[in-house]
């Protein structure tokens, strides 16, 4: 026998139970929300007010270049692990394009004398015109001896893309009308193989990283001097890439 249909009547909302819930709904989105800034902008002060260096990759022991020293003798970036050092691609035979990072390398050779554990490795982006022959001309006007200073080269493909792919420089080295285009920003490498970078406040809440250009902080305080002083952002950045060296300097290896 057929089970007879029933009538079903259909629920009656009722509107301001309805409107409650949704007025309830948004009040717990709009907390949970400003909560949510709250805690962001908390955590952005506090970044903010830390001047600790940033992490901007690590070098992997397996990648590390092998170049040739301005004393013929092969080197490894890997022996260095441990210690504290700074990269600098620059072209040697074109002193006038780093002629700032130059003095800068030239102030820290001077600074850190004494500490065995700190290096300055100059990485030309013509390793083909600038073979470890002549890097040994270049090291006597550096007066860059070893092992404090390497003055390194190594296959350009090999240097190319370590500079690009491994220290995450922003331009890949290349020809233009003859001409080398390449980053020529100094970049830090503490114990661990850490790639580090200083950070700089823009106001009470945010910081931003900093890049170690001093051919482009001489020109940008050539066109905008500070209080008159064309030098001064050039000094700036000098201490806190000193500021973000002493930082590596003072800290062990991290035990893995």
């Amino acid at each position: 026998m057929r089970t007879p249909v029933q009538h079903l009547e259909p629920a009656v909302r009722d509107p301001r139970k309805l409107r409650n819930t949704a007025l309830i709904l948004t009040a717990i989105m709009i907390a949970s929300a400003v909560g949510i800034f709250v805690a962001y902008l908390k955590l952005a002060e506090r970044q903010a007010n830390d001047d600790t260096p940033s992490f901007k990759g690590r070098l992997d022991p397996n990648q590390v270049l092998k170049v040739w020293r301005q004393d013929e003798s092969e080197g490894d970036l890997g022996s260095l692990q441990g210690h504290v050092y700074v990269i600098a691609p620059v072209l040697f035979s074109d002193p006038e394009r780093w002629q700032h990072t130059r003095a800068v390398l030239e102030r820290l050779a001077k600074k850190y004398a004494d500490r065995e554990d700190f290096h300055i490795v100059c990485l030309t982006v013509d390793p083909e015109n600038e073979p470890p022959k002549k890097l040994a001309e270049y090291a006597k006007e550096l007066d860059a001896t070893l092992p404090k200073w390497w003055l390194a080269a190594t296959r350009e493909e090999s240097t190319h893309k370590f500079l690009k792919n491994i220290l995450r420089m922003e331009v890949y080295p290349h020809r233009e009308d003859g001409k080398w285009i390449y980053d020529g920003a100094v970049v830090v490498i503490d114990r661990d193989r850490h790639i580090r970078k200083g950070t700089v406040k823009m106001s009470d809440r945010f910081r931003t990283d900093a890049k170690f250009d001093f051919e482009a902080a001489a020109a940008w305080g050539k066109e905008h001097p500070v209080d008159g002083d064309t030098t001064r952002v050039s000094r700036d950045l000098e201490d806190l890439l000193v500021h973000v060296i002493d930082h590596v300097l003072a800290k062990p290896v991290t035990k893995q």
